[in-house]
């Protein structure tokens, strides 16, 4: 069912507040855009649904356990997965043994036939056994995708997954993580700044602004909501 419920998150540093109350519920598998203005916390609360950071109050729930205070690492194994703004890949490492890296690390059996097949989807196939390195950003942005994905999650996490992304390989991710989701639906949280990128792939948007939810609704709805336009849009 993959029922994500976030209820109250606070988190302060010094006398900031990143997380002010932030609460939301996802009933089940979709893409959900999530977008606001820089500092209004949708980092801090990937970084907190992730287990990277603990809240100082508030509750994270999948299909109702509690999840609140896990490790990364459990949270892992659970089935949560992320990427982050800043493209995390092994530059020494074959792209190939990139993607595996992922299921080693969570303890299962690596798939290179797999790794294989999804490195097709986004045109990588002819890199599959050349380093990391030798890629574009844009390219190893997408390959960092295609990791998250090979975990068969059941909550993704992509921050920023357009950024610093040319047109050409945005449409090429844009119709692979469309293309995951048919296949093998979860929830997927999408933080984006790339309008255009995350109106046409995400069927709602949460609008965050101050730490906690301004307004959600379909991307028609929020492209023309006065209280969106004036806090971000506009």
């Amino acid at each position: 069912m993959s029922h994500l419920a976030v209820q109250g998150l606070e988190k302060r540093y010094g006398g900031i507040a990143a997380l002010d109350g932030c609460s939301f519920d996802i009933p089940g598998p979709g893409i959900y855009g999530f977008i606001g203005p820089n500092g209004a916390g949708k980092t801090t609360l990937f970084d907190i649904v992730a287990g990277a950071t603990a809240p100082d109050r508030g509750e994270i729930s999948l299909d109702g356990r509690r999840l609140t205070g896990f490790s990364p690492h459990r949270l892992a194994r659970l089935g949560i997965a992320r990427s982050f703004q800043e493209c995390r890949v092994f530059g020494e490492y074959s792209c190939i043994e990139n993607l595996l890296f992922s299921s080693i690390a969570l303890g299962t059996r690596p798939d290179p036939a797999e790794a294989e097949r999804l490195l097709k989807l986004v045109g990588l196939e002819a890199y599959a056994t050349e380093p990391a390195a030798s890629l574009s950003f844009g390219q190893r942005r997408l390959l960092e995708i295609v990791g998250t994905f090979l975990q068969r999650p059941r909550v993704l996490l992509l921050d920023e997954p357009a950024a610093g992304v040319n047109p050409a390989l945005l449409e090429i991710l844009a119709t692979f993580i469309l293309r995951m989701h048919e296949d093998r639906p979860s929830v997927c949280l999408v933080i984006e700044h790339n309008m255009e990128f995350i109106m046409g792939l995400a069927r709602e948007v949460i609008v965050m602004h101050q730490g906690t939810v301004l307004e959600r609704g379909d991307p028609q709805a929020i492209q023309t909501s006065p209280r969106v336009i004036e806090a971000y849009l506009g």
